[in-house]
């Protein structure tokens, strides 16, 4: 018993030991703790990298751009027309509040957030039974306000723009924004998925989607996504080459130099 005693604890000892070696080290259950840290302050610059952008690009709210065969679901901000057929006191143009409502002729608020155009229709279909008698009724989307895209870097018209549907492909998004310029590395195109606690990134080869017809990593954007299309080696040394140049044609232009 004593000898049992005697190598329990032993091993408690040892357990104890080895829990402290991996803790000093850094390492524990496989995790290598420095890698995570590094990983959590990567996470939090990107956010922060994220919330910038968001802030300082242009919205193209008059360019939405993806399908209309893309199913779309209503979200805060949205703007919906109603039509009922005969009954213009219950049509017009209604936008989704803060709270996913909208707020409707003598019906009163609507939920209409999370649900698509034919779902919200059936719910107004209900509610208007008991002021029109077979209402006949089109819900339409005027004004896509819940969902964008960020487009970075060397395409056409870089900025933020709204969402035709809950997804779109990353090719109909590079059209949308004007293709890539001719400075654009079309094989390092990175694409960054914003999670609000883990941001994701991916690097792409558009080149092969768009002049190839490869579609393997066309891959589908969701709202809050980011694409960023660097610049080439050639194309940065050419904007180098514009930023030196650029204050002496503005001398020459004023003053002739007789060494040009």
């Amino acid at each position: 018993m004593t000898r049992f005693m005697s190598l329990k604890g032993l091993s408690k000892t040892l357990f104890l030991f080895l829990a402290l070696f991996l803790i000093s080290s850094g390492t524990i259950f496989g995790y290598d703790l420095e890698k995570v840290n590094k990983q959590e302050k990567e996470n939090l610059e990107l956010r922060e990298k994220i919330e910038k952008i968001e802030k300082n690009l242009p919205v193209y709210t008059e360019t939405v751009i993806g399908s209309d065969n893309v199913p779309y679901t209503l979200g805060k901000s949205d703007v919906v027309e109603i039509v009922v057929r005969n009954q213009p006191e219950f049509s017009g143009k209604f936008q989704i509040g803060p709270k996913g409502n909208i707020q409707y002729f003598f019906v009163g608020d609507v939920k209409a957030e999370g649900l698509n155009k034919d779902e919200l229709k059936e719910e107004l279909y209900k509610k208007l039974t008991k002021f029109v008698k077979n209402p006949e009724l089109t819900v339409s989307i005027i004004g896509y306000n819940s969902k964008f895209v960020y487009m970075l870097g060397e395409v056409g018209r870089p900025g933020k723009y709204p969402m035709r549907g809950d997804v779109i492909s990353l090719r109909d998004a590079i059209v949308g924004a004007g293709l890539v310029t001719q400075n654009a590395a079309t094989k390092k195109v990175l694409i960054i998925k914003s999670d609000a606690e883990r941001p994701q990134t991916k690097k792409i080869n558009l080149h092969e989607i768009l002049y190839k017809g490869k579609m393997k990593n066309n891959i589908e954007l969701v709202n809050s996504d980011i694409v960023v299309v660097p610049c080439s080696l050639f194309g940065k040394i050419t904007k180098g080459f514009s930023r030196i140049l650029t204050p002496v044609n503005q001398a020459r232009s004023v003053i002739p130099l007789p060494f040009f």
